[in-house]
């Protein structure tokens, strides 16, 4: 293999290393918040009168674990697409790999934008 194909293999590896790093990352902090925030409600002498204050904030976090738990799934859709337009260009089907692509990373915007809104909704107590 030469130099510039054997660096474009690498570069694709690190890609994808990257990719799941960053999608385990937000699952991770909007799975966390999940968590942190019901365990705070449980322990605190007012839980039952600040649940209500919460709904928006847990809302939030929970739909930023579905987009990335959604983003995951995309991300496969993405290999396996490429992976047929590779192997069998002529029998595929349906969306390119780019579209799946685009789609994943806007699942993934969307459960950053779901993990802010949690947050700021949390600090102003909505």
């Amino acid at each position: 293999m030469d130099l510039q194909k054997e660096h474009a293999l690498e570069t694709y590896r690190s890609l994808i290393s990257i990719s799941l790093a960053g999608l385990k990352t937000l699952l991770l902090v909007n799975g966390g918040a999940v968590v942190a925030l019901l365990t705070y409600l449980e322990h605190s002498p007012q839980g039952a009168s600040l649940a209500s204050h919460a709904f928006w904030s847990l809302g939030a976090f929970i739909a930023g674990v579905v987009l990335c738990v959604a983003a995951f799934f995309g991300s496969y859709q993405t290999q396996f697409t490429l992976y047929n337009e590779t192997v069998s260009p002529a029998s595929v089907a349906g969306l390119s790999h780019m579209v799946w692509q685009r789609i994943t990373f806007g699942l993934v915007l969307l459960s950053c934008i779901a993990f802010a809104v949690g947050a700021f909704c949390s600090v102003l107590g909505k």
